[in-house]
Parts: structure tokens; sequence; C-alpha cells
């Protein structure tokens, strides 16, 4: 099974004007990391810090393109297990939480609208949130020539456009401060990891999801056990909000990023 993406260097605060060949190699690097780990935490889930470690499908340059400079990318599935994840997801599922992994470190919050996709996301990718981290460092690649050259790059699934990476996008991944007020939020978990405490709130059934982490100290047994009671309500069909006494992470721009957790209590 063979998806092919397009990843399109372009005119953005700059007209194009030739793609300089370093920022490109970084953009792409950046490109091929985050695809490839992205890829392995949804069909094996599991994080890796070396993309020679993925395994069941391979990624692969095809042929170039001439103009605004267009590289194309063919991801294939070589095994039976990738195989059969991509197609219990379908590739509408697979390619919805490749974005919404990509899209969420840059401030997008892209919906995923697939149940069996959502359903993988809450059940069968226990590291999402560590993913999210790990992907800080290609995600910065990938704009080397936003930030190097005045471009826009834009990834896309054959031609249809997925993701796009400008000067917005990189100021957000790169900006943030800790506000040390503490208050007190209303939202119910929509994803929780037993073993880390992170997770991901949501303040309405409808909103954009926002993603959680405890002080270092951790959270005690109480706290933990809310959140997981929330979780297990919303995965059965039921809204359950908890009370959290949180410190926002704000980007340059004042938008929250996440959200450091000191105590849940019940309401």
């Amino acid at each position: 099974m063979d998806l092919n993406f397009n990843i399109k260097f372009d005119d953005g605060e700059s007209a194009f004007n030739g793609l300089n060949m370093y920022y490109g190699a970084d953009a792409l690097s950046g490109f091929a990391e985050a695809l490839s780990i992205t890829t392995n935490a949804i069909v094996n889930n599991k994080v890796v810090t070396q993309t020679p470690a993925v395994k069941g499908f391979k990624l692969d340059f095809k042929e170039a393109h001439e103009g605004s400079y267009v590289q194309k990318v063919c991801l294939r599935f070589t095994d039976a297990e990738a195989v059969r994840v991509i197609n219990h997801l379908k590739p509408k599922g697979f390619i919805e939480l490749l974005t919404f992994h990509l899209a969420a470190p840059l401030g997008l919050n892209p919906k995923i609208e697939s149940n069996v996709a959502m359903r993988w996301l809450r059940s069968s990718m226990d590291d999402s949130e560590k993913l999210l981290d790990r992907l800080e460092g290609p995600l910065k690649k990938i704009h080397h020539p936003v930030y190097g050259q005045g471009y826009k790059v834009v990834l896309y699934k054959n031609r249809t456009s997925m993701l796009g990476f400008n000067e917005q996008t990189f100021d957000y991944l790169t900006g943030s401060s800790i506000n040390e007020h503490v208050e007190v939020i209303e939202a119910a978990v929509s994803r929780f990891n037993a073993r880390t405490f992170t997770g991901r709130i949501i303040e309405e059934e409808d909103s954009d999801s926002i993603s959680f982490s405890p002080l270092k100290a951790g959270l005690v047994r109480p706290s933990r056990i809310k959140l997981a009671n929330s979780l297990k309500d919303l995965t059965e069909g039921k809204f359950t909000k908890v009370g959290l006494e949180v410190r926002r992470v704000l980007s340059r721009d004042g938008r929250t990023k996440h959200l450091i957790v000191q105590a849940v209590h019940e309401l």
C-alpha cells in the first residue's frame, strides 16, 4: 500500500527565487524525521528516538518537479502488521492522525473526524504527548526555508493541501512563556497517560483540545483517579468535567500552548 505526498516550497513573505540547498536539505530532513516517527507511532504504538528504528514501511523520494520546488515522496507500508493498521484506520483516518500530530505543535488544531481514528488515538497511541514533544526538532528543520529565505512550505497528500508552514507557525513553535498565575478551569479529559500523567482536556464537547502535564513532583493519586474517571466517562459518551488548578504556557501572541496541572478537584 502506497501513500504519495508532495512538499512544496513557494512564495511566502518573499517571492520564490530558487531554494537554497542548505535550507531545503534541512527542511526535507525534518519532513523525513517527522513523517517517519509519526507513522511509526501510529502503526506500531512506539515513539522511536532514531528514524532507522522504524519498521513496517519505507519513505522514498519520487521524481522532482520543475518550477517552484516540489519534492514528491512515497510512504510505502511493507509488512503485514503495518498494512493491517492502515486498512483498519483507512487512509483517511491515518492522514487525520498524521496531520493532527504534525499540526498541534504549530498552534493548529485540525479535527479528527474519523471515529476509528479517534478511537485509535485514545486506545492505541499511548505516547501521543511524547510524540508531540519529539516532533519539535524536525518541525524546526522544516521551517528553515521559512526563516532562512522567507518562503512558505506546504505538505500535500497528492494534490490536496494538508498543512502549511510559515512565519506564524514558526513563531508559535519557537516562542513560549509560563504564566505564574494559578487559575481553576473546568474541563473533561480526552486523553490521559497513567504512566506520565500527561494528556489533553477539552472545555466543551466541540472545543479544541489542550495538552497538559503535571508539575515535576507529579500528581497525587486522588487527582490521577479523577482524570482517569473523566476520560472513562468520555469514552462511554458522558461528558464529565473536573476542576483543574493550572498555569498556562503561552505563545508570543498570547494563545495557550499547554497547561501545567497542579491539582484536580471534583465539581
